[in-house]
């Protein structure tokens, strides 16, 4: 890329017009005094930010990727940004910032001499880059006011007074100001009752006064020992750097706070990171994984492990990932390596697991070998069996389905992902539990969805705090209570629920109206729901073949009996002449098939006397037998 079409424009011009669109002028209005393209300008931008950090590795290799020199040391880049030769030493980094406060002294330069607009520089967060700056009536950021998360202005800031306590927090002297920040927007909040004159930053996201401590989603923490307030600060990283400025975690003298939140029950005194993830803490008595207590976790032998993974840990008895406790059986050949790699290490779940017994079945799919709970994963790219290590073994009775009671209360094992822990169930009444079909249970509190015939979805428990003594099934994912329509076990507004009808699968009917999942379905071509069924869940077929794949209308296949159709496992479907599979997209004949020698393998693979269908990641494959 040739450098005076990387960059266009002097760098000061470049920067005296960036703080006038910031105050809020109108970037036509701008471009139109550089004589320079919304598209030019468009296309220099991101180059022209980063040389806030020329002397930066990600820097050198963007430029490089572009084509350009490393910017640090490029001499014919320094003359062409800057209008001067190059002197023999020089730091491209700190030659900028020097232009950058002449022009923020005063922009009124080359192109916007004369202006009559006001952009007064206040201060600035130095990464993200976010310039504060006094257009003559209101404080601005991003060429917008300061406004809040609900896109009120915030009125009243005094701009003589405005200036930076940290990364983001500020003040004007009268009020503290916070900068708060979701994944896709900016917003700012006035700090409610912090006192301007004792505030003290401790990090970007904590900050404390003579009366509380202070959170950067606008949470005040009351009820501690202010002037105590620290951030805890916990290596991160590979090598280990000391994590302050970011931190999430803070304490006094009484409490001990993650994200803003007190965790009930820390140690404020012992309290102490482990590893160097920020993830794992502990105090005297127990191990945190972020702001949950990990039950059972032994204190004394806990240790993190990023060598065998990120957020993997042990302790004697348990291996855990993510706070969660895992089965040792599937985890035992991950974690040989670093045990014998650490003979000393010799009294741990690794070193002390049996070989299984005879394992019977107890109910469901549990088994016990006298010592452990079992299961069978569904997922057959995994080991054979997995161990559930996180029930109680001696206290575990089978109640229905996935279902079982234990010494913690109802607990259950998700489907495809047996070797992660679940907890146990909040709010369950195990004693009344019970299931009522189609996915749904109830006890006597709350009722249940999970999903256990489509093989496309995790079955995830979900909790519903119905109305129990109206609560009643409508049929496959639909039921209601006396506050409306519920479908999978989320609540649907503004759907008269007495007037659903289930078709079967995740389908029903509102009058002529066609539901999946709840949602109305727009498109329905030439469905006919007089004979419309739903041979699996996520397909609607009528007697023509006009299908329904959720909420996509698709045409008849080529030939199809639709009335005969039937699936022989989650993925293929015969209507005794022809064989097809069901992809994200569509219903697909398998061409060649014989459908009267099929032979099913597993969910994803049939065969005929020639032939060897899978379905899978890269979509329906043949290989040929014999």
């Amino acid at each position: 890329m040739n450098l005076t079409d990387a960059f266009p424009i002097p760098y000061a011009h470049w920067y005296a017009a960036r703080l006038y669109i910031e105050a809020g002028v109108a970037t036509g209005d701008v471009l139109g005094r550089l004589c320079i393209t919304q598209a030019d300008w468009d296309a220099c931008q991101e180059r022209y930010r980063q040389l806030h950090f020329a002397d930066t590795g990600w820097v050198a290799y963007a430029f490089e990727r572009a084509g350009l020199s490393a910017p640090e040391d490029d001499r014919n880049l320094y003359q062409l940004l800057t209008g001067s030769p190059a002197p023999a030493l020089f730091s491209m980094r700190e030659a900028l910032a020097a232009i950058r406060r002449r022009v923020e002294a005063d922009p009124k330069i080359g192109p916007f001499a004369g202006v009559g607009w006001v952009a007064e520089y206040l201060c600035e967060r130095h990464f993200p880059t976010i310039r504060y700056i006094y257009n003559g009536a209101q404080v601005c950021a991003d060429g917008k006011p300061l406004q809040t998360k609900t896109g009120k202005v915030i009125d009243g800031i005094d701009p003589t007074g405005f200036r930076k306590l940290g990364e983001r927090w500020f003040t004007d002297g009268k009020r503290v100001y916070g900068q708060g920040e979701t994944p896709m927007t900016r917003h700012w909040f006035v700090m409610r009752s912090a006192d301007p004159l004792t505030f003290r930053v401790l990090n970007e996201r904590y900050g404390a006064d003579k009366d509380a401590g202070y959170y950067i989603t606008n949470l005040r923490l009351t009820g501690g020992d202010p002037e105590s307030f620290e951030v805890i600060a916990y290596p991160y990283g590979t090598p280990p750097k000391l994590h302050v400025s970011q931190s999430h975690y803070a304490k006094d003298s009484h409490k001990v706070y993650g994200y803003g939140v007190e965790i009930d029950g820390a140690d404020a005194s012992s309290f102490v990171p482990l590893g160097v993830e920020g993830k794992y803490f502990a105090d005297k008595v127990r191990i945190y994984w972020e702001r949950s207590p990990i039950q059972g976790a032994d204190r004394a032998t806990f240790t993190c492990a990023i060598e065998v993974g990120q957020y993997c840990a042990f302790d004697k008895d348990r291996v855990y990932y993510g706070g969660k406790v895992m089965s040792a059986a599937t985890e035992r050949a991950d974690w040989e390596a670093y045990f014998k790699e650490r003979p000393e290490i010799a009294t741990t779940w690794w070193h002390e697991q049996a070989e299984a017994g005879d394992r019977k079945p107890i109910g469901g799919p549990f088994f016990s070998d006298g010592q452990r709970l079992w299961v069978r994963p569904q997922n057959t790219r995994r080991e054979d069996w997995v161990s559930l290590d996180y029930i109680d073994h001696d206290g575990f009775e089978h109640v229905v389905d996935v279902f079982g009671i234990d010494r913690s209360g109802l607990r259950y094992v998700e489907t495809r992902l047996e070797m992660y822990e679940r907890p146990a169930v909040k709010g369950a009444d195990p004693a009344s539990f019970e299931r009522l079909g189609d996915g749904w249970y109830r006890c006597a509190k709350q009722a249940y969805f999970m999903n256990l015939t489509d093989p496309r979805e995790y079955h995830r428990l979900v909790v519903v705090k119905a109305d129990m003594d109206s609560f009643r099934m409508l049929g496959s994912v639909y039921a209601m209570d006396a506050k409306g329509l519920i479908v999978e076990g989320v609540r649907k507004r503004d759907i008269d629920a007495a007037a659903v009808k289930p078709i079967g699968g995740m389908f029903a009917r509102l009058g002529d109206t066609v539901l999946f999942r709840g949602k109305v379905v727009k498109k329905t071509g030439g469905l006919d729901l007089t004979t419309a069924r739903s041979p699996t869940p996520r397909l609607l077929v009528d007697d023509a073949g006009h299908m329904l794949l959720g909420s996509r209308y698709r045409k008849p296949v080529a030939g199809m009996n639709a009335a005969a159709l039937r699936f022989i496992t989650p993925y293929f479907a015969t209507d005794d002449r022809q064989l097809y599979v069901l992809t994200d997209d569509s219903l697909m004949h398998c061409e060649g098939a014989e459908v009267s020698a099929l032979k099913i393998e597993d969910d994803r693979h049939v065969r005929d006397t020639t032939t060897r269908f899978a379905f899978g990641g890269r979509g329906l494959e043949r290989e040929a037998i014999g």
